[in-house]
């Protein structure tokens, strides 16, 4: 069937084939990229969704617990348990003060309420204290507050304050 037709029109012929080819090539690669890039899309966002579940899950368990009461009787149940954190730390003997204090909310809930001072204490130590308190849930509470200050500049320690809290279920609020 090429044998019939010129040098000319045989190079037509090829060049238009050639042409078929490439742009058969190119849609077919630019069908896989656009696959990939929509599958990378999507795993991006399967992370992200993953951390929104993970924090709607904290979430949701720290709103449970305020519902069925939660664990901590008084304040002497979250001294003990804040001490235990602190001397495991090596923080105890550095506390400079502690106070607490308890809030009625809308009748139904307290919250309690522990403010403490540390003087001259490592930062990775405190950070690892309020780790134990708000993600391995050793006390029934969360850090509201949290300030750091370096009093000597030479030195790698630090004053700091925290705020831990507690919301407890009034038994006459039930």
């Amino acid at each position: 069937m090429l044998d019939r037709l010129t040098e000319r029109e045989r190079l037509s012929v090829f060049l238009a084939a050639l042409f078929v080819g490439i742009l058969g090539l190119y849609t077919i690669l630019s069908f896989f990229v656009d696959l990939r890039n929509r599958l990378t899309d999507e795993i991006y966002e399967t992370r992200s969704q993953a951390t929104e579940i993970d924090r709607l899950i904290r979430e949701y368990n720290y709103l449970k617990s305020l519902q069925t009461g939660g664990s901590e009787e008084d304040v002497s149940v979250m001294y003990s348990k804040l001490d235990q954190i602190m001397v495991r730390y090596n923080l105890k003997d550095k506390v400079q003060t502690m106070k607490d204090s308890t809030t009625p909310i809308r009748k139904e809930y307290t919250r309690i309420s522990i403010d403490i001072s540390f003087r001259s204490v490592l930062l990775q130590d405190v950070i690892k204290m309020i780790y134990d308190i708000e993600k391995n849930k050793q006390v029934q509470g969360k850090v509201d507050y949290l300030t750091f200050r370096k009093p000597f500049s030479e030195k790698d320690v630090y004053d700091v304050t925290i705020k831990v809290s507690s919301y407890n279920r009034n038994s006459k609020g039930k």
